[in-house]
């Protein structure tokens, strides 16, 4: 594969795997490219055929491959995720469908290490949240000290 179509790939997908989400900067390298339609099962190496995915869900999806089963892989920007499962308060996924619940199990969506990143970058997202209101507030609440003070310095003059 060209370095440049490879660059494509990755940011075609946000630099993050199609199937379970994790970033290359979280994975502490580039990750790997998978066959959607398998070699195997008469794929290309065509753009539209190829999803950038962690190893390890390369590895758990492998040359699977019934494309009209409802135990199905599904495509990362062809099928819309959310019609077959959602992201539980958990941080695990609960399927909808049983294309969903295939899907989910076959590429162990629900192991536990995704189980934990995701709940420390909900948490991260929270915290970062929480400061960015935080210093929003310690803003305005100094910009309201130096009304304040001018204020007082009117008074003060007045008065004197």
């Amino acid at each position: 594969m060209r370095a440049s179509d490879r660059l494509a790939l990755r940011a075609i997908y946000g630099f993050r795997c199609g199937y379970c989400g994790i970033r290359e900067a979280d994975a502490g390298a580039e990750l790997t490219v998978d066959h959607f339609q398998p070699r195997s099962r008469g794929g290309t190496d065509a753009l539209e055929n190829l999803v950038y995915c962690c190893p390890a869900c390369n590895e758990f999806k492998g040359d699977y491959w019934k494309p009209d089963s409802p135990r199905r892989i599904l495509h990362p920007s062809r099928d819309n995720a959310a019609d077959h499962f959602v992201l539980t308060v958990e941080d695990t996924y609960f399927p909808l469908t049983e294309t969903g619940e295939f899907h989910i199990r076959r590429l162990h969506l629900n192991r536990r290490e995704l189980v934990l990143h995701r709940c420390e970058t909900r948490m991260l997202e929270a915290n970062r949240n929480l400061q960015q209101t935080t210093l929003d507030r310690l803003t305005k609440l100094e910009q309201r000290l130096e009304i304040l003070e001018v204020q007082l310095s009117e008074i003060r003059a007045d008065t004197e």
